[in-house]
């Protein structure tokens, strides 16, 4: 299968990785375009005139937003802190691939990582990535790019302002050389997957790519999904 070769890594884990962008776009798809803009649009205006007519008023819909790591080791439970006890309860121990749907579904509107160990098996939901050197990550682009702003995003490779998720998840994966972590940003809508401390497909097209420089996002339309963009770079 074409989608199963280039950046993704062992056999396993590329069809973990794949599977998890697949569900997230499908997920993401619901909150872009024409429906939701007009939900937002009538949320917004309930909002307005509700200061003045006695009814109820509904809220904006949250757009969802995912860090999810794939294939953590045991070892790396020490920089993992907390989780959610509800949905902990519910997930952890299982297979990722079998509750996949169910977990990124219950877990869009919610803070925190899902981590997935080496076993394809659910170790943690709604975690915060601790122990991160942040300070190490920056010095070493500096020395690789012979520069030396403090923009903490341009430095990590991002084409555009990030938040903490962000900047977590690629450290993260600094830390965990075998990992792959994928972000979904609530505010942009992009999907990135990280490895080894670098962006290694991202459907930002400003983002700098690591080791598929001859990676780019031309396309035709602006309505190429994040999926579509994410696949057809794995096949160079």
């Amino acid at each position: 299968m074409v989608l199963e070769r280039g950046f993704l890594g062992k056999s396993r884990v590329k069809g973990l990785t794949l599977q998890t962008i697949e569900e997230i776009e499908k997920i993401r798809k619901q909150y872009h375009g024409l429906g939701y803009d007009c939900v937002h649009a009538a949320a917004s205006v309930s909002r307005v005139f509700g200061r003045f007519i006695d009814y109820v008023q509904f809220d904006t819909p949250k757009k969802p937003a995912f860090v999810v790591v794939l294939n953590m080791p045991e070892e790396g439970l020490k920089n993992i802190h907390g989780g959610m006890t509800g949905l902990g309860e519910k997930y952890n121990g299982k297979s990722f691939k079998s509750v996949i749907k169910g977990l990124l579904t219950e877990m869009g509107n919610c803070d925190g990582a899902i981590v997935v160990d080496t076993k394809g098996k659910v170790m943690r939901v709604g975690a915060q990535l601790i122990n991160l050197d942040t300070k190490k990550i920056l010095s070493d682009r500096k020395k690789e790019l012979l520069i030396q702003t403090n923009n903490v995003n341009r430095l990590l490779g991002f084409g555009d302002n990030v938040g903490t998720r962000h900047t977590s998840a690629i450290v993260s994966s600094q830390k965990h050389p075998e990992t792959k972590v994928i972000t979904l940003s609530e505010e942009s809508g992009h999907l990135r997957v990280y490895e080894k401390g670098r962006i290694i497909a991202s459907t930002n097209d400003k983002d700098r790519i690591h080791e598929l420089k001859r990676a780019s996002f031309k396309y035709s339309t602006i309505n190429s999904s994040p999926f579509e963009k994410i696949a057809s770079l794995v096949t160079i």
